[in-house]
């Protein structure tokens, strides 16, 4: 299936002169002309990768940072290319709350069109990192101190994630003060797959497991002993661990290898409850 590129810009020359490059080049574009009409299309449109005017109009200096918090949210794998008159500076990149995947000065060394379809060959092929969020306890609790909590991510479901071959990248929240619930939900709909631990029943990890299932699939369920499992999801596989013995930690990491395998291979087998039944 062929690429498909959203061009957001209100200058008119430039919609036409590089969405004409880009069809070229063999890819589908959408453009718009504004922010509201380019969300329109995000939520209605499949987008591999938005190039996204910094500027869109006069009443909004930095509107364009707010179409691409808006794209990653919405289509969490799609890529953004920033393309603006301004130089690139911490200012600028304050304005986003996810990653940029790329960034083109209009008036640099290099023609912007010669440019963007530079950055977006590059970006094609670059294989994109995938992301494990792991949602487990932090704090103290009945199995383990807030120290062992961060060796069994360390030590435990980081490396059996990360050295399972899959290419995956895993990263937990930690604990912070103030709201950060919008941070966790970020985490829980841009992550490829996600590792819940439902050891001690914490409200937190149940709370963040239901977002979870009403966002995406692929989810793997663990926990230090299979009592902690509600009635609810005991129909669901999970897979029991202990951190404190090492033929232990190693039968672990090897199980969590085959069933990211498993995933990866027949991504149905981890549909969401709630997805499945609502038919997404």
């Amino acid at each position: 299936m062929d690429s498909v590129i959203l061009l957001l810009d209100d200058e008119e020359g430039i919609r036409r002169d590089l969405g004409n490059r880009l069809r070229g080049g063999g890819y589908g574009v959408h453009t718009a002309a504004s922010a509201e009409e380019a969300k329109k299309i995000i939520l209605s449109e499949r987008i591999d990768c938005a190039i996204v005017d910094l500027k869109i109009d006069w009443q909004s200096e930095f509107g364009g940072a707010e179409v691409v918090n808006f794209l990653k949210r919405h289509q969490p794998k799609a890529r953004a290319v920033v393309l603006s008159a301004y130089a690139r500076d911490n200012r600028i990149i304050s304005k986003f709350v996810v990653d940029i995947d790329g960034y083109v000065e209009k008036g640099g060394p290099e023609n912007y069109i010669t440019a963007v379809m530079a950055k977006i060959t590059e970006l094609s092929k670059k294989k994109a990192l995938k992301k494990c969020f792991v949602i487990m306890p932090f704090s103290a609790s009945k199995a383990c101190t807030q120290k062992e909590w961060d060796e069994v991510f360390n030590k435990l479901i980081k490396p059996a994630v990360e050295k399972a071959g899959f290419g995956y990248e895993c990263e937990r929240s930690s604990a912070q003060t103030g709201n950060i619930i919008e941070d966790i939900l970020d985490a829980l709909n841009r992550a490829d797959l996600v590792v819940a631990d439902l050891t001690d029943r914490n409200p937190n990890v149940f709370y963040e497991l239901g977002v979870r299932h009403a966002l995406r699939n692929s989810t793997i369920l663990i926990a230090q002993n299979l009592a902690d499992i509600p009635f609810d999801l005991l129909p669901y596989a999970t897979q029991t661990y202990n951190w404190k013995i090492d033929v232990e930690r190693k039968a672990f990491m090897k199980r969590i290898r085959e069933i990211i395998g498993l995933v990866e291979r027949t991504p149905e087998r981890a549909e969401s409850p709630v997805r499945k039944y609502l038919k997404l």
